[in-house]
């Protein structure tokens, strides 16, 4: 167990009161005056980056102090608000689709979460620098709305040694709308494919005059079917902030969130045989809206809330002090009936089950920045302790293959021409229950030094994490069993890293890092994973061209992880691992605006991966030298924007990418293979002020993804489990500013 972590947490948010105490001294004593929110302060290492164009060219979560791009020793990939809106990003998965080493491993069109695998590693997922929960089995993880974020932010390769548990392909930070000095007022009406229906709104601003008090109000309503029938996409969103200026060197900020997603249908792409889906069978292809589930009884609810504070203050010029809390809960339900097995390419057994599950996290982190100098060395120190505790609900039930009334004679399923409501399905019995309980406590230490041009970054951090689980497995006849495990990890990461910061605005790099993950999954015998830990070895060049908008980055990067996770091929709902795993690669991105009418993102990557020593356990023996499942080896993509600037025309803007993602593997056994696809998207948007006058700030737009309908699946997890790839979709998009 973590002894004594009350008495931490308690001690770090006393922290808070004396700084805010620190607040009201005289003017004479008074500490630096923080930024304005809207600002970008190059030399503040508690602001937050701000984009004023198509390429970022600051970040803070890398380093957890507002960092030029150029001088982060690691490969970071941004995609800001004007890149998400003027692609048509209606979710996280689609907002990365251009982004380089990043994969959906179920496409884009999943209404509950945003799967997506990092140098072929599922990354931890972020939301203003806290994690987010994932629950036992991932279900009770929230689905982060696209239209309240300012930047999604991808920091490639294990970042363990400032956030703890993570992945070492890399984490996605999600960054929010906040209250700004800048008054904000926005109305979004969207209608698109599948009858999609969207209301959206966002304001903000000065509460004064005096602007001591900033606001921001989000929200949405969404009433959606998808491409699959009897699937709906509804959804509710309200997300607020709040901002008091306490005085010229403290800031609060509060944030609320509230969330409730209702899919009738179960909200995610229905299960399909690979005959009728890779292949065609006799009959051709399974409709690519086939619905193989129950409409009275498939459902998927996802209720998230989400409460915080940041406090910041600023001591002198020189040390601020930032304290970050936030309490998520996330109570999810989801009710499923799927293909258990095919018979004669058309004819499928199905069964029924249940699997709610929810989780709430509680976190607080605590950090403080100095710059100091020593000599002809230049330090920004950030120094940090930081506590999580989350506490999971799993309950699964199972009905068995459907049977004919007594007989023992599967009751079939036409999957070219089905039939539904011919049998009433009740929620089946609990069968297993997990209650699990995890907690964590580190202390991180940085030093990012310059010396001349030279930028050399040491950081270390100690996590010490304890992982609780109960587990109740159910008999048919009612008789339980009961199983509890308790494990306690502790491991020290770190990342040591070299860059070189020319004047011409090339800044090559080298770094090598660890990371360290107990992880949140179950065997499928009740027990827990034990931690995973990996390493990194990374070399990059970055390049920022003078009076620019615009970065391109280059990276090598050689991955190696003991334990990882994998889907059990024996009963897919669980989990296994594996020895260890590589992975191996190249990833190239230019993004900018080329021109003030032109932008542009170029990307490419090349990834090898391979499971390089299986583990003894049956699940995974004999996988030496398999790829790993998701990720494919080449993956490219390219998307151009122009917006005409002069003429009868001026005020057009047209918008089209191309996306490419090689083969991919759905399985460890490397059984199952899915063709690599090349994709289309476009976009075209009118500024209708240039119409009239009384319009000014209206513009309209509509996206489309899969152009040209490519008909394609995205994955195959086994002989029975595959995913069709979303087809052609349009959605419209009035927006109106002032």
């Amino acid at each position: 167990m973590i002894h004594h972590r009350f008495t931490v947490v308690a001690a770090s948010l006393a922290v808070a009161f004396p700084l805010t105490g620190l607040a009201q001294q005289s003017p004479a004593e008074a500490p630096a005056r923080l930024p304005a929110i809207q600002v970008e302060a190059a030399g503040s290492a508690l602001a937050d980056p701000v984009d004023a164009g198509y390429a970022a060219t600051r970040v803070r979560s890398a380093m957890k102090s507002n960092t030029s791009l150029l001088e982060t020793p690691q490969a970071v990939n941004v995609i800001t608000r004007t890149e998400m809106e003027q692609q048509g990003s209606v979710s996280v998965a689609q907002a990365l689709r251009y982004t380089p080493g990043v994969v959906g491993q179920y496409g884009d069109n999943d209404v509950r979460y945003d799967w997506l695998t990092v140098r072929g590693f599922t990354p931890a997922r972020y939301l203003d620098g806290l994690v987010l929960p994932f629950g036992v089995r991932g279900y009770a993880q929230p689905r982060v709305e696209v239209f309240g974020l300012e930047r999604i932010e991808v920091l490639k390769g294990p970042s363990s040694g400032l956030f703890g548990q993570t992945a070492p392909g890399g984490l996605v930070n999600m960054v929010s709308k906040k209250p700004s000095e800048e008054r904000l007022r926005e109305v979004d009406l969207q209608y698109g494919s599948f009858d999609r229906k969207q209301a959206a709104f966002d304001f903000g601003g000065p509460v004064d005059e005096n602007r001591a008090v900033l606001y921001r109000l989000t929200g949405l309503v969404k009433d959606s079917g998808t491409q699959y029938d009897y699937v709906k996409d509804n959804k509710v969103f309200l997300q607020g902030g709040l901002t008091f200026n306490l005085s010229d060197a403290t800031r609060l900020n509060l944030m609320a969130q509230y969330q409730k997603i209702r899919s009738p249908g179960g909200g995610g792409a229905p299960v399909l045989p690979r005959v009728g889906t890779v292949v065609p069978s006799a009959l051709g292809t399974i409709s690519r809206g086939r619905f193989v589930g129950d409409p009275n009884y498939d459902l998927f609810t996802n209720e998230q809330k989400m409460l915080g504070y940041t406090l910041e203050h600023q001591l002198n010029e020189r040390v601020g002090f930032k304290q970050t809390a936030r309490v998520t809960q996330v109570d999810t339900n989801s009710r499923r009936v799927q293909v258990g097995a095919v018979f004669g390419d058309t004819q499928a057994a199905r069964y029924a089950w249940s699997f709610p599950e929810k989780a709430t996290t509680i976190q607080i982190d605590n950090q403080l920045n100095a710059d100091l100098d020593w000599g002809v060395t230049r330090h920004r120190i950030t120094a940090g302790v930081d506590y999580l505790r989350d506490r999971a609900d799993y309950t699964e039930s199972q009905l068995g293959i459907f049977y004919r009334p007594g007989t023992t004679t599967p009751e079939f399923f036409d999957l070219y021409n089905p039939v539904y409501g011919d049998r009433a399905v009740a929620v089946p019995p609990d069968a297993l229950r997990i209650h699990q309980t995890r907690e964590q406590l580190g202390v991180y230490l940085q030093d990012q030094v310059s010396i001349d041009k030279w930028r050399l970054t040491l950081a270390g951090r100690q996590d010490w994490t304890n992982t609780d689980t109960n587990t109740t497995n159910i008999a048919a006849s009612g008789a339980a069993t009961f199983r509890r495990t308790d494990i306690d990890a502790n491991r020290f990461t770190g990342r040591a890293a070299l860059a070189y910061a020319m004047d011409n605005g090339v800044s090559p790099y080298v770094s090598y890092s660890t990371s360290f993950q107990p992880l949140a999954g179950i065997r499928a015998d009740g027990t827990n994973l034990k931690p995973s830990t990996g390493k990194q070895v990374e070399a990059g060049v970055k390049f920022q061209p003078a009076n620019r908008n615009a970065l391109l980055t280059a990276a090598v990067f050689d991955i190696k992880q003991d334990d990882v996770s994998a889907t059990d091929p024996a009963n897919t709902n669980y989990s296994i691992q594996v020895g260890q795993v590589t992975s191996r690669g190249i990833e190239l991105e230019a993004k900018g605006s080329v021109t003030r009418a032109l932008n542009l993102t170029l990307a490419y990557t090349y990834m090898d991966t391979e499971i390089t020593r299986a583990s003894s356990t049956a699940a995974s023996a004999g996988r030496a030298g398999n790829r790993l499942n998701f990720v494919p080896r080449h993956q490219a993509s390219v998307w151009a924007d122009y917006t005409v600037q002069t003429g009868p025309l001026a005020g057009l803007g047209m918008g089209a990418g191309v996306r490419y993602r090689g083969s991919v593997f759905g399985d460890l056994a490397n059984s199952q293979e899915v063709g690599g696809v090349t994709l289309v998207d476009a976009a075209l948007r009118y500024d209708l002020g240039r119409l009239d006058d009384t319009l000014k700030g209206a513009d309209l737009s509509v996206n489309f993804s899969n152009l040209f309908d490519k008909k394609y699946v995205v994955n195959c997890l086994a002989a029975t489990a595959c995913y069709w790839g979303t087809e052609r979709t349009a959605v419209a998009n009035l927006r109106y500013r002032w």
